[in-house]
């Protein structure tokens, strides 16, 4: 199943939310937008909020695709929401792996304060 993660965009303070999708083809053709970035199309496989398994197209710019991108493997994907409502996804070259939490390493802060406890014993 998708996690998907909102977040505040800085630029614009609109909301966007960023999801791992599972890369399932690069086009070939380079396009330029408005603004003169070279992109790709590449199309994604994720699960849809209503658990949905779908594959959509997104963009994929040079400054993510220069990387390298390998089929089959996760990539942090963006959806953001366009002047006139409709969703746009841009694919990065970066995996999303999951975020640490305090939990992960519970065990860690545990040792690390009974060593201390022990080095003040009497």
């Amino acid at each position: 199943m998708t996690k998907y993660t909102e977040k505040i965009d800085e630029e614009t303070g609109e909301s966007v939310f960023t999801f791992n999708a599972e890369l399932v083809k690069v086009g070939e053709t380079v396009l330029k937008n408005i603004n003169e970035k070279n992109y790709k199309i590449v199309e994604v496989k994720f699960h849809l909020p209503d658990g949905k398994l779908v594959e959509r197209s997104a963009i994929c710019y040079a400054s993510n695709y220069d990387y390298g991108l390998k089929i089959g493997k996760s990539y942090l994907t963006t959806l953001s929401f366009d002047e006139e409502g409709d969703p746009q996804l841009s694919m990065s070259h970066l995996s999303n792996a999951g975020r640490a939490t305090v939990e992960d390493f519970a065990g860690l802060l545990q040792v690390q304060q009974q060593v201390i406890e022990k080095e003040f014993v009497v």
